[in-house]
């Protein structure tokens, strides 16, 4: 549907204005001028008479009334925010001519082409900045925005104008599908807390009857456990809680009773038996009878008293003589064997005047293998395992210190459980910071030894360390030599978190360490920010450089060097129960190695 505001599309005199059809109350005319430009009479201008003389003149008739229209955007829908739905828009708009030569000059033969391109470029640019679930908000931007009236350069005023917007049918249909989803997981949600509310509701029920069951079943311990359960006593436990089964339980009681006076006099027979045997082969005599009854029969000799053979002067003699006493088994005399030379250590040699723990005069042996109890049985440490915690303790590991602390109990709750590695293992525990210093000195841990406190300090120095181990290891291994006869290479853990602050200093104490014919196996660990390639500088051999990957905290990169630190402990300590000086690390999931690192 067009709207055209000019009543007739060529010029007709003023005289035929009357013949043109629906002609409106509220109109203007407009002449065009003979020298150019144009002339407009309107009602409250002009005169009759000037009506009048001028009816000659050729004109066109401009509408000057107020027009309503109301159309939908269909062709150049409104896209929301997301660029992917849109907003259907219908706009209500009012219009009326403010310059009829305007109107003419543009000879528009449709008003609405200039009324809703200009209304649609006022519109898309908030439209877009709106979801689509935010119609409502967005219409009231829109319509907050357009400040009528509006006057076009085509003549024409806009002074009414409501748009109203809503989703198209695909976003509609959009909406209802996210909607009908958060309910559906609104009503999973609550679904669940109801049958997760259920289950433990059911579980505490289930272990209140559980706890009954309990302590039913410790009060009827208890309460067996005041009864004397042989045979007489069970049959009158029963006869108590069954006394209807009177005939069938005294029928039990005479059986029993007839069984067991039936045995005892079986038993007295064989003992007068062996008696007159050994009176016979001469192994007793008849004056020892009265010794033999107290100290071989028994009880039992008394009944026998009568049955036994004497002689003359028997009683007499018999009463006159202490009673036999019994023999002790002649005890098994040890055979003597070879001792079997100690194993040579893997490195650094053994005193020649060293013996195997087994060969020490001061060793409690066993008689003989069948006097062994089962606790010897446990496996006894063929060499010592020396093993050196390194930790660093600067301002770069200040937030896991903590965690270190927990790792060194986990380490001695490990070997206090495992008195077969605890046997071989000694321990020390290192801090450094600006200083190095000896928290623990090397020792076999129990559960007895107290876990240092970890205090830590400003710098980072690495050199400090390194001479320090560089003093104690040598001195402590040939000290762990006059124990054992096997010693195996030294393990040192060093845990770094921070960069070193002294230069290039620490690599000349490093190879001086790794230098000495004691130098130990050091596994090194980088957890936070500490350079990887520092890291695997320090490790001897390479491949013992491992580091937590690189996004993981300091309290996970500390849990992950607290299984190394126990697996490779355990591994150590067995090794050398077993004999052996290998070194394997039993790398955790989360610590990566560093053995291509430049």
């Amino acid at each position: 549907m067009t709207v055209s505001l000019i009543l007739n599309n060529r010029p007709v005199q003023r005289a035929q204005l009357g013949t043109l059809p629906n002609l409106p109350p509220n109109f203007a005319v407009v002449y065009p001028l003979d020298g150019g430009g144009w002339e407009v009479e309107t009602p409250k201008h002009r005169t009759m008479t000037q009506r009048w003389l001028g009816k000659h003149k050729l004109c066109y008739v401009v509408d000057l009334g107020d027009h309503r229209r109301t159309a939908k955007l269909t062709k150049t829908p409104l896209t929301c925010k997301d660029q992917a739905h849109r907003f259907e828009a219908t706009i209500d708009v009012g219009f009326r001519v403010h310059d009829p030569v305007a109107v003419v000059r543009g000879n528009l033969p449709d008003v609405l082409r200039v009324v809703y391109p200009y209304l649609i470029s006022k519109i898309r640019p908030h439209a877009a900045q709106f979801a689509i679930e935010e119609a409502f908000e967005a219409q009231a931007r829109v319509n907050g925005v357009l400040a009528l009236p509006i006057p076009l350069p085509e003549g024409i005023t806009l002074y009414y104008c409501d748009v109203q917007l809503e989703p198209d049918e695909a976003a509609r249909e959009f909406i209802r599908s996210r909607t009908k989803a958060g309910r559906d997981s609104e009503i999973g949600r609550l679904q669940h807390k109801a049958a997760v509310g259920d289950t433990r509701h059911q579980e505490v029920i289930e272990d209140i009857r559980q706890e009954a069951r309990i302590e039913r079943d410790k009060r009827e311990r208890a309460a067996l456990a005041a009864v004397r359960l042989d045979f007489r006593s069970l049959v009158l436990e029963h006869l108590a809680k069954h006394p209807d089964d009177t005939e069938r339980a005294m029928d039990l009681l005479m059986r029993w009773e007839e069984g067991r006076r039936a045995q005892a006099l079986d038993q007295e027979q064989r003992q007068v038996e062996m008696v007159r045997y050994m009176i016979d082969k001469g192994i007793v005599r008849e004056v020892d009878l009265p010794g033999l009854r107290e100290g071989v029969l028994g009880p039992s000799a008394g009944l026998m008293g009568g049955m036994l053979p004497s002689g003359a002067g028997a009683p007499a003699a018999a009463q006159a003589l202490p009673p036999v006493a019994r023999s002790a088994p002649p005890a098994s005399t040890p055979t003597s064997s070879a001792p079997t030379p100690p194993p040579t250590p893997p490195w650094g040699g053994t005193r020649p005047d060293a013996t195997a723990p087994a060969q020490r005069p001061d060793a409690a042996q066993p008689a003989s293998p069948q006097d062994a109890s089962p606790q010897d049985a446990r496996p006894v440490a063929v060499g010592l395992a020396p093993v050196y915690v390194v930790l660093d303790t600067s301002a770069a590991a200040a937030r896991c210190v903590s965690q270190l602390h927990d790792a060194l109990r986990s380490l001695q709750t490990l070997l206090a459980n495992s008195p077969d590695v605890t046997s071989a293992v000694r321990l020390s525990v290192l801090t450094f910071s600006d200083t190095a210093d000896v928290r623990m000195p090397l020792t076999q841990v129990t559960w007895q030894t107290g876990i240092p406190d970890l205090p830590t300090g400003n710098g980072c120095r690495y050199e400090p360390v390194f001479q320090r181990l560089l003093e104690l290891v040598p001195l402590e291994t040939e000290r762990l030599k006059q124990q054992a006869a096997r010693v195996n290479r030294p393990t040192v853990f060093f845990l770094a978190a921070g960069d070193p602050t002294d230069g290039g200093q620490w690599q000349a104490a490093h190879l001086r360490l790794m230098q000495h014919q004691y130098r130990p196996n050091i596994v090194a660990c980088g957890i936070g920010a500490v350079d990887r390639r520092t890291v695997a500088r320090i490790a001897s051999p390479a491949e013992f450089a491992v580091a937590a990957q690189p996004h993981a905290d300091l309290a996970q990169a500390t849990a992950q060097f607290s299984m190394l630190l126990q697996n490779t402990v355990l591994h150590l300590g067995r090794s050398a129960v077993a004999g052996s000086s290998e070194l394997r690390l039993e790398r955790p999931q989360g610590l990566i190695t560093l053995e291509d690192v430049d």
